[in-house]
């Protein structure tokens, strides 16, 4: 009785910290307002392509590393305050950079939101394994498609008022640049404190750790978990393949403006929109996921991510020919399938893992998932030289040949509740 009052009470907290976790940082999302807010600073598509190129990396790089120690702690949550307190100051920091400096020295403030925004991801990252763990640990498998739905569709509402709210500070006469970006980061920094306190309220048990390992072990068992476990391989292939979602991520904001000639209040609707896309499909991916097996979100998923540089082709195209009004239709529809890809591939992946590895070795594959996709969350840069160099649609061209291509990949996947060999899902013991 106690375990069933425990599981009920950390689905609530686990969804409080999910979906203010999401409105918050739909006030510094890596993709339209903060990629905005450098162009302010730069011209630079270089730089303005690092912005997510940071983010995603930071999230992903330290994750192989922190596996090996979190598989040690029986209790997750201590380590999570700790790294969650730093992490909410560094938006902290950037509010304030961008109000005292964006103005008067824009090369300041470049450096210091970059660096700030790098402390962010990193901490962000730092605590993906273990807060994975926690929920694995506290949540029984039949309901984590369940919880993943609800904490973004409920954090999707919200971000999704947040859109409309961005469109009308940054439409507003009176609050002008930097102060009206000053006040959005304040506003992330005020619910990411609120997703700060529904960590705080999980009731952790302890967990099954690694008994004697040191982390030399920990590095020397690498190897053997990738070459063991034939079935992870052709899931990271596909991962690897659908990230190039990234090439162009960071620049469909951009090319709005710059392109397309969208002014700069669209990017609430751009939000607006992605929300509303990952609300849509937080909802779908969570049944879906519960009755019919992770491997088809990962393949819808994937196909909604070739949507998006098709569509985004489709208003150039639009443009081109004289109906750029009627063009903000489909890049409209573009964020509304970033907001599906995104929240898809995270609950995809993240849940068929799961259900691939032992209890033991789940943060060590977790890490590993993300450590060996993260060198893909540079490609925004590569995106931002070929832009320099060609042009904003053929960046587009290449991410879709090669999400169509993964897409293909996405359908040789087997599903893993059907049964695995002992080859395809041994433990690294």
């Amino acid at each position: 009785m106690q375990k069933r009052n425990n599981d009920k009470w950390n689905f609530r907290s686990l969804v409080i910290d999910g979906s203010f976790f999401s409105i918050g940082i739909a006030f510094l999302e890596s993709n339209t307002i903060f990629p905005a807010l450098i162009s302010q600073l730069t011209q630079n598509s270089v730089l303005i392509g690092l912005v997510s190129t940071i983010r995603n990396a930071g999230y992903l790089l330290p994750q192989l590393l922190v596996a090996g120690y979190a598989e040690r702690l029986p209790y997750k949550k201590p380590f999570l305050m700790i790294n969650g307190l730093i992490s909410r100051l560094s938006v902290l920091t950037m509010a304030a950079i961008t109000f005292f400096f964006a103005g008067s020295n824009p090369s300041l403030a470049l450096v210091g939101l970059l660096a700030a925004n790098t402390v962010f991801a990193l901490t962000d990252g730092i605590g993906g394994v273990p807060w994975i763990d926690m929920v694995a640990k506290t949540i029984p498998s039949t309901r984590r498609g369940t919880l993943f739905g609800v904490m973004q569709f409920t954090g999707g509402i919200g971000a999704l008022v947040v859109g409309l709210f961005i469109r009308l500070i940054l439409a507003s006469a009176t609050l002008t640049f930097p102060g009206n970006y000053s006040l959005l980061l304040i506003m992330g920094f005020v619910f990411l404190c609120v997703s700060f306190f529904g960590t705080m309220m999980v009731r952790e048990e302890a967990g099954v750790v690694r008994q004697g390992s040191s982390f030399r072990a920990y590095l020397a068992r690498l190897p053997q978990a990738w070459r063991g476990n034939k079935l992870f391989q052709r899931m990271m292939f596909t991962r690897m393949l659908l990230a190039f979602l990234y090439l162009s991520l960071p620049f469909y904001a951009v090319y709005a403006r710059r392109a397309l000639g969208f002014p700069e209040s669209t990017l609430g609707f751009f939000i607006s929109a992605q929300m509303a896309g990952s609300i849509l499909a937080g909802l779908l991916w969570g049944y879906v996921g519960d009755r019919y097996g992770n491997r088809t979100v990962i393949r819808l998923a994937g196909a909604a991510a070739a949507s998006t540089p098709a569509l985004a082709l489709v208003s150039s195209v639009m443009a081109g020919v004289g109906y750029s009004g009627l063009a903000l239709v489909p890049y409209l529809l573009l964020f509304a399938s970033i907001g599906c890809t995104l929240s898809g591939m995270w609950m995809g992946f993240t849940n068929y893992l799961l259900e691939l590895v032992e209890d033991v070795d789940r943060p060590t594959y977790i890490g590993m998932m993300n450590t060996l996709t993260a060198p893909f969350t540079f490609l925004p840069i590569l995106g931002g030289l070929l832009i320099q160099v060609l042009s904003y649609e053929v960046v587009f061209g290449v991410t879709l040949g090669v999400l169509l291509l993964g897409n293909i990949v996405a359908s040789t996947l087997p599903e893993p509740r059907l049964g695995r060999s002992s080859s395809d899902g041994a433990s690294m013991s």
